[in-house]
């Protein structure tokens, strides 16, 4: 496997209601926890779960994800009881893997800080970005669809959490053979710099500027 210094790994992605880890809400969880057996990763459970809302869902989140108010109301579950699903995996010594990892940062830290009530706490896990490594190697779209159709990964294309989680560990497996430099990434997240660093900064994290859609962490 890719990364020797752990023994848990978890991929996780999350859909939500927009883009605001403040404002907006999960509303879909997937992930998968693997866990080191024998000198190897394997897959030891996962997490899939619909969040049920308090509020319509907007027209753009259910066109994107398929997903619909009445399918949240008919196999949603609450928010709470999404939580304990999720740290049915969760370890603090895990390696964190997402595609847009920034992204998901964020709404992870608020969703651990509304259930707990520790509205200072921060995820402190070691994050691993596969979109930062895939900007490395690849020009514009950098998006994870672009991703799985460079490297030819079979797996569905919905917006769905858990699809999304399977296409992500699939593509960085793919990177990994390629060129294995993957422990580089690990708390590095690059951002535009016309635009700056969106959503909640991690205090262990560096953040690099993507000048010319390239991050370049690789050549360091």
């Amino acid at each position: 496997m890719l990364i020797d210094n752990y023994q848990k790994i978890i991929v996780f992605d999350f859909e939500t209601t927009g883009l605001s880890y403040v404002n907006d809400r999960i509303i879909e969880i997937g992930a998968i926890l693997l866990e080191k057996e024998g000198g190897n990763f394997k897959m030891s459970k996962e997490v899939n779960v619909l969040i049920r809302q308090n509020e319509k869902l907007p027209d753009k989140i259910i066109e994107i994800t398929g997903i619909t108010d009445e399918l949240l109301m008919m196999k949603g579950i609450s928010e709470e009881e999404a939580f304990h699903e999720f740290l049915s995996i969760y370890d603090k010594d895990a390696l964190l893997i997402a595609y847009n990892i920034q992204f998901d940062y964020g709404f992870l830290t608020e969703f651990f800080r509304r259930q707990t009530g520790l509205y200072n706490h921060i995820i402190s896990n070691d994050l691993l970005d596969v979109m930062a490594i895939y900007k490395d190697r690849h020009k514009f779209p950098h998006r994870l669809e672009s991703a799985v159709e460079t490297y030819g990964v079979s797996v569905a294309n919905t917006h769905r959490a858990l699809d999304d989680v399977k296409a992500t560990f699939l593509v960085l497996m793919e990177m990994s053979k390629e060129r294995n430099t993957i422990t580089k990434y690990i708390n590095m997240i690059g951002f535009n710099p016309k635009y700056g660093v969106s959503g909640l900064r991690a205090p262990h994290v560096i953040y690099v500027p993507q000048y010319g859609n390239r991050l370049e962490i690789e050549r360091q």
